[in-house]
């Protein structure tokens, strides 16, 4: 499968979760392609089998539970574009001592369903990626094997 990885981050964590999904699922034997969303366009993404898109959420302009700002800008160019029964996943890193966690998964999906687009699977929270990476690289593991099945 031909996976496209379109992500953004802030702190580093969503990055160094994408890079260790892109390393999980091409040992799977998958081709993956990762990029930071403001590399693409969103007729780049219509290239691939299944595109991942993963942000981190964050107060942006006093709204709780935002996707990353390059996020915004994206959806914003990409409003009435249609997915056309495409394949895509979301992926998103939070803080549960907010009241929006993972806020920006949310926001994705509903971009997605509105693109006509199909979800692969549920969508993969993430609390404190960067304070146990072990353990939540092995939820990406597990996320990755629901992706492809």
């Amino acid at each position: 499968m031909n996976v496209g990885i379109f992500y953004a981050t802030y702190s580093g964590g969503t990055q160094a979760a994408c890079e260790f999904l892109s390393q999980t699922l091409t040992t799977a034997g998958h081709t993956v392609t990762m990029k930071t969303i403001n590399e693409v366009t969103f007729e780049d993404t219509l290239n691939y089998d299944l595109r991942i898109f993963a942000s981190p959420s964050w107060d942006f302009e006093g709204k709780e539970g935002q996707p990353h700002q390059d996020f915004i800008t994206f959806l914003a160019n990409s409003a009435v574009k249609k997915f056309a029964g495409k394949k895509c996943a979301v992926l998103g890193l939070g803080d549960s001592s907010y009241a929006h966690f993972c806020g920006a998964v949310d926001i994705l999906e509903a971009f997605i369903k509105a693109g006509d687009g199909v979800l692969a699977t549920e969508s993969l929270k993430i609390d404190g990626y960067l304070f146990d990476m072990e353990k939540n690289n092995g939820l990406v593991s597990e996320w990755a094997k629901k992706l492809t099945s």
